[in-house]
């Protein structure tokens, strides 16, 4: 309850110095210099209410500024101005002017007097001016919100609590099984790390074996070579050994034919043809017979020479 009347009591003091400058409370405080020395800045104005028709010149008046006018002048929402002028015709209207300062471009209307000024406070109206600025309309607004945190701080987290529960219990819950899968997924990627990780090793000594395996493989291949090698060599020194002999050998049969041609006997000379003596030949018919027959078993294919027919001598 005690916590409750605070809170009331600093609102109400908040929304009173708001009202007080707009000038609907029955006093205001007093802002500017104008008036001075009469009415003193961060006083506290009382305002004592007056029928319009009993205002006279030289009184000090506190009415409203209409908006069309505060807008176009550039007033504040409520002035108090000496009065200089009491004007009746056509109507009845106020002209003012501040004591330091030169008269009001507008007519006071009677409907927008609020009294005259009373009683004065100094200093206390300097709250009230410090809540019209910007300012202290943020402050007053911070300073309530931080009040009532501090005041009701213990409903206000049970509040909490329950607008958790019932708002966002379904979010967490939900955020909460999100969380476990992903918890699950991690542990079975983990897992399946593990296994490739112990694949990857096994295949690793597996290659290192294969390695040292394919390296005896190797050498027994480069002694094979090697061994290869030498028989190409021992193979061409062969051929180089028989070509040399096969040279040799040619070498001494050209030597021995030429010897043998050296030592044999040159031919007779021709002798010298006798002359022939004159005589008719006469070949015997059945000879001459056969060789124009061409008779089977004939040992002679070819005519007969002249060498070879029988010369019989001319009787």
């Amino acid at each position: 309850m005690k916590r409750a009347i605070g809170l009331i009591f600093a609102t109400i003091a908040c929304i009173v110095a708001f009202l007080s400058v707009r000038g609907t409370l029955p006093f205001m405080p007093i802002f500017g210099t104008s008036m001075e020395p009469t009415l003193n800045s961060g006083g506290l104005l009382m305002i004592e209410p007056v029928e319009p028709k009993d205002i006279k010149v030289g009184d000090i008046i506190v009415f409203n500024v209409p908006p069309m006018v505060r807008e176009y002048y550039n007033y504040p929402p409520t002035v108090s101005h000496r009065v200089i002028q009491v004007n009746t015709v056509p109507t009845l209207g106020y002209r003012t002017k501040g004591d330091n300062t030169g008269e009001d471009p507008f007519t006071v209307r009677p409907q927008d007097i609020r009294g005259t000024v009373g009683k004065q406070i100094p200093f206390l109206g300097l709250p009230l001016l410090f809540f019209q600025s910007q300012q202290g309309m943020i402050f007053a607004i911070i300073a309530i919100a931080l009040l009532a945190l501090f005041l009701y701080g213990r409903e206000i987290g049970h509040g909490g609590s329950w607008v958790h529960r019932g708002i966002f219990s379904p979010v967490l819950n939900e955020e909460k099984r999100a969380n476990r899968m992903l918890s699950r997924k991690i542990e079975s990627t983990k897992k399946k790390m593990d296994a490739t990780e112990r694949a990857l090793l096994q295949f690793s000594t597996a290659v290192a074996e294969y390695a040292k395996h394919l390296a005896s493989h190797t050498s027994a291949i480069q002694g094979l070579a090697e061994a290869s090698h030498e028989l190409k060599n021992g193979a061409a020194e062969q051929n180089r050994v028989l070509a040399a002999l096969m040279e040799n050998v040619v070498n001494v049969g050209q030597k021995q034919a030429t010897t043998v041609i050296k030592t044999e006997a040159p031919p007779a000379p021709p002798k010298p043809a006798q002359a022939a003596k004159k005589h008719y030949i006469t070949v015997d018919k059945p000879y001459h017979g056969a060789l124009n027959k061409a008779a089977t078993g004939c040992a002679r294919k070819r005519p007969v020479t002249p060498e070879e027919m029988p010369i019989r001598p001319h009787r």
